[in-house]
């Protein structure tokens, strides 16, 4: 290849890239403002954050919900098959579905073992959280919320529209996977503990792969439900 070629797949790089980064931005700061808006107003002007689950539910399913238009201009889609087309939702086979929620539970498991060990204390956010969920109702809300509508709103956004866009510039399949990751452990800004955002890293990077090697979306998404699962038992049960 020679120095022209290079530098214009260089450039045509650079601007995927960017302009994912600028995809990722809206989804992520712009798209949450209407929902936002609806619970600042609920919660009577208050500009502090509100961990009440169904304040929580309100915001995660509005913003999922105003994704949806954007997904085929993200994902350079003509019709509705070429966005599942290239999100990569596909029919789960029952072994690589075993596999996945064993490797997702191991995880989970060693992930508490060593926060554990080296004495990681429960996120503020989480004891707030806890402190809220003291009802049926609440619960319910609180596993909608994080257990199901946010793990498909993130794993669409991460694991579908940047890592399809990036895999195919000359950043590859590593591209794909490393960059979506810092991002996604960026907006978690509920943690204040470095160990638990390493982890959050450790996981993004492991779903990027699993979405690398299976070649579907779904084995991400239901990893990351139990994950969420596993994470709120103690609220939740």
């Amino acid at each position: 290849m020679n120095d022209a070629i290079k530098q214009q797949v260089n450039q045509s790089t650079g601007e995927y890239l960017l302009y994912t980064l600028y995809w990722l931005a809206f989804f992520l700061l712009v798209l949450p403002i209407p929902s936002n808006l609806i619970i600042f107003l609920l919660d009577g002007g208050s500009l502090v954050f509100n961990s009440n689950p169904i304040y929580l539910l309100i915001s995660t399913f509005l913003t999922a919900v105003l994704t949806l238009p954007f997904l085929k201009f993200t994902l350079d889609a003509q019709n509705k098959s070429e966005v599942i087309g290239r999100l990569a939702i596909k029919k789960v086979a029952l072994f690589p579905l075993i596999i996945t929620v064993l490797l997702t539970a191991a995880f989970v498991l060693l992930e508490q073992w060593l926060f554990g060990f080296m004495e990681v204390a429960l996120p503020d956010f989480m004891l707030e959280v806890e402190a809220q969920t003291n009802s049926l109702l609440a619960k319910i809300m609180l596993l909608l919320a994080v257990v199901f509508i946010g793990p498909i709103y993130e794993e669409v956004i991460f694991r579908g529209v940047a890592f399809y866009r990036l895999k195919k510039t000359a950043l590859g399949a590593s591209g794909a996977i490393i960059i979506p990751s810092i991002v996604f452990t960026l907006i978690h800004w509920q943690y204040d503990q470095v160990e638990i955002y390493i982890s959050v890293f450790v996981f993004s990077c492991l779903m990027g792969l699993l979405r690398h090697l299976s070649g579907n979306l779904w084995y991400c998404i239901i990893a990351h439900m139990i994950c969420n699962l596993l994470a709120l038992g103690e609220i939740i049960l």
